[in-house]
C-alpha cells in the first residue's frame, strides 16, 4: 500500500469536529494519528467510506434518472397556456374561475401523461389520481401564474379576477386564503416553472394517501429529492426552512 498523502489549503490548523470533519482531509488525518489510530485502520476506514460514498452517488443518480426534473419541466411547458394581456371578463368571478377550470381540465390529462411513470400505472389508478388531485393541481397552476398580479389571480383564459370582485361575489374568504397561503409564498420563494412542476408532480402522485387499485408504491419523495439535487430552492428571508414551507403549500 502506498502512504496516504493529503494537503491542507489553509494553515494546517483546521477545525475537525462532527460538523466540519470533511472540510480538510489533511487535518482530519493528522488528528486521527495524534489520537493513536493506526495508519492501516485509517486507510481501511477511508476505503469503506469511499465505497459508501459511491453507493450514495449511484443511488442519487438513480433517483434523478427515475424522475428527471427535465421531463417534469417539459410537461409544464408543453401545456402552458399562452395568455394575452389580462382583462376583466363580463361574467362574475365564480363563472370566470369555472370556465378557466374547464379549460385547464382538458390539458391536465395531457400534462399528467407527460410526467414520468404516470402512464405506466393501470388506467384505473390514473383515473383515481386525477380525480383526487385535479383541484389542487389547478389551484397550484393559477396561483403560480398569479405571482406577478397584485391583489388578484390570473386565469388560464387570460382574465384577471381581482380581490374586490371576489369579495363582491361572496368568495372573498377562499380567495384571500389562496392569495396569502399560496400566491404570496410562491412569490417569496421565487418559485420557477421547474419547482412548480415538481410540486404538482408530488400532488399528482400523493393525493391524500389514497390506496391505488394496483397497490403501487411510487416513492413520491424521489421527485422532491431530484429537484433539491438539481436546483436547491432560494432561501426566503421570511422562513428558515423553505423545504418545510413547500410541503406546507400542500
Amino acid at each position: 500500500r502506498k502512504d496516504l498523502t493529503y494537503t491542507c489549503r489553509d494553515n494546517k490548523d483546521c477545525i475537525v469536529d462532527k460538523r466540519q470533519r470533511n472540510r480538510c482531509q489533511y487535518c482530519r488525518y493528522q488528528k486521527c494519528l495524534a489520537t493513536g489510530m493506526k495508519r492501516e485502520a485509517v486507510q481501511e476506514e477511508r476505503q469503506r467510506g469511499k465505497e459508501k460514498d459511491g453507493e450514495g452517488e449511484l443511488a442519487g443518480t438513480g433517483a434523478n434518472e427515475d424522475m428527471p426534473v427535465e421531463k417534469i419541466l417539459e410537461a409544464e411547458l408543453a401545456v402552458e397556456q399562452k395568455s394575452d394581456q389580462g382583462i376583466d371578463g363580463p361574467n362574475d368571478p365564480v363563472t370566470n374561475i369555472c370556465q378557466a377550470a374547464d379549460r385547464q381540465l382538458f390539458t391536465l390529462v395531457e400534462w399528467a401523461k407527460r410526467i414520468p411513470h404516470f402512464s405506466e400505472l393501470p388506467l384505473d389508478d390514473q383515473v383515481i389520481l386525477l380525480r383526487a388531485g385535479w383541484n389542487e393541481l389547478l389551484i397550484a397552476s393559477f396561483s403560480h401564474r398569479s405571482i406577478s398580479v397584485k391583489d388578484g389571480i390570473l386565469l388560464a383564459t387570460g382574465l384577471h379576477v381581482h380581490r374586490n370582485s371576489a369579495h363582491s361575489a361572496g368568495v372573498g374568504a377562499i380567495f384571500d386564503r389562496v392569495l396569502t397561503e399560496l400566491v404570496s409564498k410562491m412569490r417569496d420563494m421565487r418559485m420557477d416553472k421547474t419547482e412548480l412542476g415538481c410540486l404538482r408532480a408530488i400532488i399528482l402522485f400523493n393525493p391524500g394517501g389514497l390506496i391505488l387499485a394496483g397497490n403501487e408504491n411510487l416513492g413520491i419523495i424521489q421527485v422532491y429529492k431530484a429537484w433539491i439535487r438539481t436546483k436547491p430552492p432560494p432561501l426566503p428571508r421570511c422562513h428558515p426552512h423553505p423545504h418545510i414551507l413547500l410541503f406546507f403549500l400542500l
